[in-house]
């Protein structure tokens, strides 16, 4: 690295330092007033903690407002959450309009184990409206929660779909798009 970079790459690193510095307050710039000795080496006194506000006599404290719950996602088996099963139609339906078979979340998810990574989603149940709008046909086995669309980073379609099929699920590959279609026999 020729001299100049150095001098570059120096400078942003000193003056990333001193920002950080003056960020957390190690290092004041100016002060306004002389700082005693026993505050340099104590440093400042704590401040003491608010005080409750006193209620007056015969007024009741309002009732506060429950924090929000995070809740934990309902899960389908141990690596999917029910959500990734979900219709994704704009308005068309609750995104339920049938359950997903556990036959099939099973072997989808015996797919996952066998490869211990994650599976991709695509699509999962569908409505009537959901499948004619991406196309699928009339018999569809999203409409019956007997199928899926999916993909495993980093593993190729073919793999996948072969892995698929030895684990007991009808596949349909689309090499060029990049995911399978698997179902069950409802």
């Amino acid at each position: 690295m020729n001299t100049y970079k150095k001098g570059v790459v120096f400078t942003l690193i000193a003056a990333c330092a001193l920002t950080v510095l003056v960020f957390f307050g190690q290092l004041t710039l100016r002060t306004e007033h002389p700082v005693s000795t026993t505050e340099q080496t104590v440093g400042p006194p704590e401040p003491e903690p608010p005080s409750e506000p006193e209620i007056p006599a015969g007024v009741t404290e309002e009732p506060k407002a429950p924090e929000p719950e995070q809740r934990e996602p309902l899960m389908a088996s141990p690596h999917f959450a029910m959500e990734e099963y979900r219709c994704d139609g704009a308005g068309c339906c609750d995104g339920w309009p049938c359950a997903m078979r556990p036959e099939l979340l099973e072997k989808i998810e015996a797919l996952r184990c066998s490869y211990e990574r994650p599976v991709i989603i695509t699509s999962g149940v569908r409505c009537e409206a959901r499948n004619e709008e991406v196309g699928g046909v009339s018999w569809s086995f999203h409409k019956r929660g007997c199928a899926a669309d999916l993909y495993c980073p980093g593993i190729g379609v073919g793999d996948l779909a072969q892995t698929a099929k030895e684990l007991g699920m009808n596949v349909l590959p689309y090499y060029g798009s990049g995911y399978i279609h698997v179902e069950i026999i409802p």
